[in-house]
């Protein structure tokens, strides 16, 4: 088969008419083939190319597509989205449109990738779009290839997780209320201080604030917390760049102090701060007066870990407490030894209760009007195998401090009751709540068990607070005395007149006695201000149908005063020390006294 050229052409005789036909043949079967793979040539490549759009155009990317002279000869409509150009985009140098990119590193990418003839994968901004892009640039025959993804959104998505997680670290090893450093954090600066330094000496104080339960119970939290917040700004005032502070909790404080000279740069600092925190605060217009206390531990002489020589300043800090506050103490050995005399009486009174080696004397409280007996405070007495007899004030703080005095309550309440069962109905028992006991959900459960084992009228039990056991929780432990009061006891406030807010609390809960603390009786009868206050108190019970009970009476003139003034009872080793409950039975049968 082939395929032929034909020209064809009459001839004529010498009249015009055509006689005669020639035909001129070429054979053109190899041109006519040529020409066919042409045209199918061409149909391809632009199916190809309108295929290449198309997808180009589809992808999610924007694609680009540079010569190179850095033309633009392509841009798909992501592309032209992304650059926010259209059509007049088309011929013209890239870095003309973007001039803020052509020196920056996206530049930079993409004249390497050009130049070397080598893919690159990259992420970058486009400052001039506002824009983040991850980019994949390839080297073409005449230029290259720019495929784009905007990442923008990713990017924010990522600093925002970075920065939360920043932040939730920064929460994680920072106090929320202050801003410094939390006891966690703080450890960690302190061992981190201790490895750079090859155990240079060092110096942790430890502090916290002397007064500062009163501001808060008077003030409120929210001014307790303000105060909290100055109190770290002139800390961190008083301190040098390389000193770290940190709130350990509550009220507490410290400082890692690098030494650089000798231990009186500690000496200093802590007198530094004595000083600046007992200058008066302002709180929500009022003025308030802290102090503080400090221990001071060395390093590596205390110590060469963070834990003991955070241990180590807390054992100084107690003792600056003890010896009367706003002072600071250097760690020594023997307060080691007094803390180790600490811990083991915790051991050995946690076995106290069930060897029976816990016993109730009792005071009485007597009756003015009487003369006899009316009540009888009891009181715990702890009788040890080898110490003998041991101070309340040495152990019913470690009581309450591990918790052991809700269980040595309960053993106080069945035993107070029990023995006030023998008494005569006159005489009642009054037995002494800590606050550890009103946090403790047993505590109306208890009382209502001991008054129905040994059947005492409610009546006279009496349960006697002080005004500390309010200060925290304050309307829980008001719904409390209402559910003891409910029992039918006897609600008594203690140490009256000690507290900042023991006439507000007469306000919102009505006892049925208050009783006068013995500081207000030491110095009668010629003390002005205490007998000034003996007389509020006994006018004060009268006009609200209280029985007034003074305590600490110890001589005929007090005696006098405070019958004179119209109180209902008297408490005070005129009439009695505490006595055994033998003893006490005997004291009671005897009438007036």
């Amino acid at each position: 088969e082939r395929c032929m050229d034909v020209i064809s052409a009459p001839i004529t005789d010498h009249h015009g008419k055509p006689f005669r036909i020639l035909s001129i043949w070429r054979d053109i079967t190899v041109a006519k083939r040529a020409s066919d793979e042409i045209s199918r040539a061409q149909r391809h490549a632009e199916a190809a190319a309108d295929q290449l759009s198309s997808v180009l155009e589809s992808t999610m990317d924007s694609v680009m597509l540079l010569d190179a002279d850095w033309r633009v000869r392509y841009l798909n409509e992501n592309a032209r989205k992304l650059l926010q150009v259209g059509d007049e985009a088309l011929g013209r140098v890239f870095w003309k449109l973007f001039p803020e990119e052509e020196e920056g590193s996206f530049a930079k990418h993409c004249r390497e990738v050009m130049d070397r003839r080598v893919r690159s994968f990259f992420e970058d901004h486009l400052s001039s779009l506002g824009r983040w892009v991850e980019a994949n640039a390839s080297p073409t025959r005449d230029g290259i290839s720019i495929f784009c993804r905007d990442i923008t959104e990713r990017r924010r998505a990522e600093e925002d997780t970075l920065l939360a997680q920043k932040q939730m670290a920064h929460m994680a090893r920072h106090d929320m209320l202050t801003g410094l450093a939390n006891r966690m954090f703080f450890r960690e600066c302190f061992e981190e201080a201790l490895n750079e330094s090859n155990h240079a000496r060092m110096a942790v104080l430890c502090l916290d604030l002397d007064g500062f339960k009163a501001v808060n119970d008077t003030l409120g939290h929210p001014a307790g917390d303000a105060l909290l917040r100055q109190v770290s700004t002139r800390l961190i005032q008083a301190v040098r760049t390389t000193e770290t502070v940190a709130r350990l909790g509550g009220d507490e404080f410290a400082i890692i102090q690098p030494l650089t000279e000798s231990r009186d740069e500690a000496f200093r600092l802590a007198q530094r701060l004595i000083d600046t925190l007992s200058e008066p605060f302002s709180i929500e217009g009022a003025a308030a007066t802290v102090g503080t206390s400090i221990g001071i531990a060395f390093a590596p002489e205390d110590g060469t870990s963070a834990d003991e020589l955070i241990k180590a300043a807390d054992i100084a800090l107690y003792s600056a407490k003890s010896s009367g506050r706003g002072t600071y103490k250097l760690f020594d050995l023997a307060m080691h030894a007094q803390l180790q005399a600490h811990q083991q009486m915790k051991i050995t009174m946690r076995d106290a209760l069930a060897r029976g080696e816990f016993e109730l004397h009792y005071q009485p409280l007597v009756s003015l009007e009487s003369r006899c007996v009316s009540c009888c405070e009891a009181l715990l007495r702890w009788r040890h195998p080898e110490r003998g007899m041991i101070a309340p004030s040495e152990f019913i703080p470690i009581a309450e401090e591990t918790g052991l005095i809700v269980p040595i309550g309960e053993w106080i309440l069945g035993e107070a009751c029990r023995q006030a069962a023998r008494w005569p109905e006159r005489v009642s028992v009054a037995v002494n709540l800590s606050p550890v006991q009103f946090k403790h959900r047993n505590l109306v459960r208890a009382v209502a068990k001991a008054l129905s084992a040994t059947r005492l009228d409610p009546a006279r039990l009496q349960l006697e607070i002080t005004e500390t056991v309010l200060l925290d929780e304050s309307e829980h432990n008001l719904e409390l005395l209402q559910d003891l009061r409910r029992l039918g006891v006897k609600i008594a406030m203690d140490d009256f007149g000690t507290g900042y807010s023991s006439l507000g609390y007469l306000r919102s809960f009505p006892f049925d006695k208050i009783k006068v603390d013995q500081a207000f009786v030491r110095d009668l009868p010629h003390g002005k201000e205490s007998l000034a206050i003996v007389k509020a108190v006994a006018g004060l019970g009268q006009s609200l149908g209280m029985t007034t009970t003074v305590e600490g009476v110890e001589t005929e003139d007090q005696l006098a005063v405070v019958n004179s003034e119209g109180f209902n009872e008297v408490q005070g080793y005129l009439f009695s020390r505490p006595l055994p409950a033998a003893e006490i039975s005997k004291l009671i049968a005897a009438g007036s006294l």
